[in-house]
């Protein structure tokens, strides 16, 4: 009875959750729409004056992508989708940001998805590993210049797709592809 009783409960806090997020997005406006662009856009545009690692430069790269397609939703009054994308774009811009996350170590990072990937060059030749450690199994050798689509991060380490292979490289041996 008393399991039954908290499942209840969960549930009904689960149905209001819901609730709060659909009005949340009924919130999302023309104006305060616009104005989170705008303020991502001015972060966007301090970190590029600011010098920061190979491997944040690709999460800024990626929050500039959530940027433009934001833009888009906008320009679609669809305030609510755009909101979604500022949000993560507002996440990637705070993990470059944070004091805490160039303190922990790999163990502690997450993987991070790419909604959009980011076209690299191998900026020497490099070893495509089959995990993002330097111990693990070699895949293939990229040669220098080789292009290639990073999907993920962790920590320092990019999960890149390159014609038939997908596996793990050092960030600090690519660059992005003009």
């Amino acid at each position: 009875m008393r399991q039954q009783s908290q499942a209840q409960t969960l549930r009904e806090v689960n149905k209001e959750a819901t609730r709060t997020q659909v009005k949340l997005h009924r919130l999302a406006t023309k104006p305060s729409t616009a104005s989170a662009i705008a303020e991502i856009e001015v972060a966007l545009e301090h970190l590029k004056q600011v010098k920061i690692s190979a491997a944040d430069q690709i999460l800024q790269i990626q929050a500039q992508h959530l940027v433009e397609t934001a833009s888009m939703f906008y320009e679609k009054d669809q305030y609510a989708q755009a909101m979604n994308h500022i949000a993560q774009a507002k996440h990637l811009i705070n993990l470059i940001t944070s004091s805490d996350r160039k303190r922990t170590s790999i163990e502690n990072n997450s993987l991070l998805e790419f909604h959009t990937p980011i076209k690299l060059r191998a900026k020497t030749n490099v070893n495509l590993r089959k995990e993002p450690n330097t111990s693990a199994p070699i895949l293939a050798t990229l040669k220098k210049d080789t292009t290639l689509a990073a999907n993920a991060s962790l920590g320092s380490w990019l999960r890149v797709q390159t014609e038939g292979n997908q596996g793990w490289i050092l960030s600090t041996s690519l660059e992005v592809e003009e």
